[in-house]
C-alpha cells in the first residue's frame, strides 16, 4: 500500500455539504457555558451602504454563528479582497485586525472559533466543524496580522536593507521578510502610508511587488513575510559593487518590471509615489535569473497640507514639476520618477559616488546630457564616459519620461510599447495578468479609514441589530497608537512569545544590522530625506 501524507483538498461538493451542516447545527449550548463569555462579539463595523461597494461575486461566502449582547444565531458572511462582509449589511477591514483561532471540546460539546480583533473590539466567528474553521482561516489570515512570528520563524541572515532571510522552524523552508521598526513611525501620516502599503502588498492583482505570505507583529517590530529571494536595492548595488555595471537587458528588465507594476496599480486607481533607487529591489531565484520588486509605496490621498509634507519628504530630483504647482502625485509622476532613475543609471560611472549629491547634481542637467549624447550617437561617436548608455532609443525613452510638461510626457501604455524596451525585452519578465474583477477597485478598499468611519458613520451593530447610526468621538491618533503599541492577545493557538525569545530575536537583528551598518526602519525608506519635515 502506498502511503501518502498529503491531504487532498476538499471538493466543492463537500464544502457545500459542510455549509448545509453549519446551517443545521445548533450551538445554543454556548450561551449556557460560563467559559464561553469571551466568545461574545462587540466590534464596530462599517455600514456597507456608505461605501458604495458593488460586489457581484465574493471570493468566499458561508455562514457562521455570532453571539452578541442581544442576539445569538447564524449570519451570512463573505470575503472580498481585504473586506469581511457580515449579514450583507456591514463591512470589516481586515488589514488592522489580529486573527487567532481556538477550539473548545468536552465530552458532550465541541465548537471552533475564529477571532478578529481590532481597536474597537472583537468579532468571533463560531463554527461546528473544524474544516469550516480551516477554510475561513486560510482565506482571511493573509489579510490580517498575526503575533506568533517568534514561534514560527527564526532570522537567518540579512539580505539587504530591511530584508532578512528567515526559516520556518518546523518545515525548515527558507523565506524572506521585510522588517519594519514600528518605533520609527512618528506620526499619523507615516502610519497611514504603512497601512496602505500593507493593503497593496496583500492584493494579488498588483504585479512585481514582493509576494506577501503573511504579516506578523511582535512588540515594536513588523515582519512582512514573503517568498524567498536573493537580491539588493539598486543604490546598494552601485555603492557596494566594484565597477560592475548592469547590462542593457537588465536595465530594460528593471524598466519593464516597474512599468508593469505601475500598470496594475493604475488599474486599481492607485500609484506608487516614490520610485527611487532604495525602493527598487533586483532579485534572483530558482525560476528567474533577474527580476525587480517595487517596495514601500507612498500611496495616500493628498490635500494641500499633506502635499506640502510630500514635497518636504521627497528628494528634489524625484519631484515632477507639476507637483510643485499643486497637482497631486499620480501614475504620470511615477513615470517621471522612473525616467529620472533610468537617466541617472544611464549617465553614471564610478568616477563619482552614487549618492544624493550625485543625484541632485546630475538631474539638473539630465536633459542637456541627453541632447548632447544624441548628437554624438548620430555622428557615430562612442562615449566611453557612460558605459551604460547603449543606444539613441534608450535616450529617447528617458527624454519622453522626464518631460516637464505632463501632457507631453509618454503615457504608461506607450512606454511599454517603446522600441528600446521591445528590442531588449527578456522572456522571463513576468507578464501582466489582466484583472478579472472590476468592482470594487483596491483604491476603494484602501481609502476606507477605520478611524474616520468610527468618527463619522460607525454603528455598534452587535449591541443592537436595528440601532441607528451613532457618532463616536475618537482620538485622531488612535490608528497610530494601535500600530505603535501592540495589543495583548491571549490565545490557545496564537500566543505571545516570552521575553527571552523576543530578546534573542532583537539581538539577532541588531547584530546583523551592525555587521552591515543597516537599521530596520520603515522611516528610513518612507521618509529618508525628511529631516525638515513631518
Amino acid at each position: 500500500m502506498i502511503k501518502n501524507n498529503i491531504r487532498p483538498r476538499a471538493s466543492s461538493e463537500r464544502l457545500d455539504r459542510l455549509a448545509a451542516l453549519e446551517n443545521q447545527t445548533s450551538l445554543e449550548w454556548i450561551m449556557k457555558n460560563s467559559q464561553m463569555l469571551e466568545m461574545k462579539s462587540n466590534i464596530r463595523m462599517i455600514p456597507k451602504d456608505t461605501l458604495s461597494l458593488n460586489i457581484h461575486v465574493p471570493e468566499h461566502e458561508g455562514v457562521a454563528t455570532i453571539w452578541a449582547d442581544k442576539w445569538f444565531g447564524q449570519k451570512k458572511i463573505s470575503q472580498f479582497r481585504g473586506l469581511l462582509i457580515y449579514d450583507d449589511q456591514f463591512c470589516l477591514v481586515l488589514n488592522d485586525c489580529f486573527i487567532e483561532k481556538k477550539r473548545y471540546q468536552s465530552s458532550h460539546f465541541r465548537a471552533y472559533f475564529l477571532k478578529l480583533i481590532n481597536q474597537t473590539g472583537q468579532l468571533v466567528l463560531i463554527f461546528s466543524h473544524p474544516l469550516s474553521l480551516k477554510q475561513w482561516n486560510n482565506c482571511i489570515k493573509k489579510f490580517c496580522k498575526r503575533n506568533n512570528f517568534n514561534k514560527k520563524f527564526k532570522v537567518v541572515e540579512l539580505i539587504c536593507q530591511n530584508f532578512y532571510q528567515i526559516q520556518h522552524k518546523k518545515q525548515k523552508k527558507l523565506m524572506s521578510s521585510q522588517v519594519i521598526n514600528l518605533a520609527s513611525i512618528q506620526n499619523y501620516d507615516q502610519a497611514e502610508l504603512l497601512d496602505n502599503y500593507l493593503k497593496i502588498l496583500r492584493n494579488s492583482s498588483i504585479n512585481n511587488y514582493i509576494e506577501t505570505l503573511g504579516v506578523f507583529e511582535e512588540k515594536q517590530m513588523l515582519f512582512i513575510v514573503c517568498k524567498y529571494f536573493k537580491g539588493n536595492s539598486l543604490d546598494q548595488f552601485y555603492n557596494q559593487s566594484k565597477k560592475q555595471y548592469l547590462t542593457q537587458n537588465q536595465i530594460a528588465t528593471i524598466c519593464i518590471s516597474i512599468l508593469l507594476a505601475l500598470k496594475s496599480l493604475s488599474e486599481e486607481e492607485l500609484f506608487h509615489g516614490k520610485i527611487s533607487f532604495e525602493n527598487i529591489l533586483y532579485y534572483s531565484n530558482l525560476k528567474i535569473q533577474f527580476g525587480t520588486y517595487l517596495i514601500n509605496s507612498h500611496y495616500k490621498f493628498y490635500d494641500q497640507s499633506t502635499l506640502f509634507k510630500y514635497l518636504q519628504s521627497t528628494p528634489g530630483y524625484l519631484i515632477a514639476p507639476e507637483i510643485k504647482q499643486g497637482i497631486n502625485p499620480s501614475i504620470q509622476t511615477d513615470i517621471y520618477q522612473l525616467g529620472m532613475v533610468l537617466g541617472l543609471i544611464t549617465f553614471f560611472n564610478f568616477t563619482k559616488a552614487f549618492n544624493q549629491d550625485y543625484f541632485l547634481e546630475q538631474s539638473t542637467s539630465l536633459m542637456q546630457l541627453i541632447v548632447q549624447q544624441e548628437k554624438l550617437i548620430i555622428k557615430q561617436k562612442e562615449s566611453y564616459d557612460y558605459p551604460q548608455l547603449f543606444s539613441i532609443n534608450q535616450l529617447d525613452l528617458i527624454k519622453q519620461m522626464i518631460q516637464p510638461n505632463p501632457n507631453l510626457r509618454i503615457s504608461l501604455n506607450d512606454a511599454l510599447k517603446h522600441v528600446w524596451l521591445i528590442n531588449n525585452k527578456e522572456k522571463k519578465v513576468q507578464k501582466l495578468i489582466p484583472n478579472q474583477i472590476a468592482f470594487p477597485s483596491l483604491r476603494t478598499i484602501i481609502e476606507i479609514k477605520d478611524s474616520e468611519c468610527d468618527i463619522k458613520k460607525t454603528i455598534n451593530n452587535f449591541s443592537d441589530e436595528n440601532s441607528s447610526y451613532v457618532k463616536q468621538l475618537q482620538d485622531p491618533n488612535s490608528l497610530f497608537e494601535q500600530i505603535k503599541y501592540n495589543q495583548q492577545v491571549n490565545s490557545e493557538t496564537f500566543v505571545d512569545s516570552n521575553d527571552d525569545d523576543e530578546n534573542l530575536l532583537n539581538d539577532k537583528i541588531e547584530k546583523l544590522n551592525q555587521q552591515n551598518n543597516l537599521v530596520p526602519s520603515f522611516k528610513e525608506h518612507c521618509c529618508m530625506y525628511q529631516s525638515r519635515c513631518i
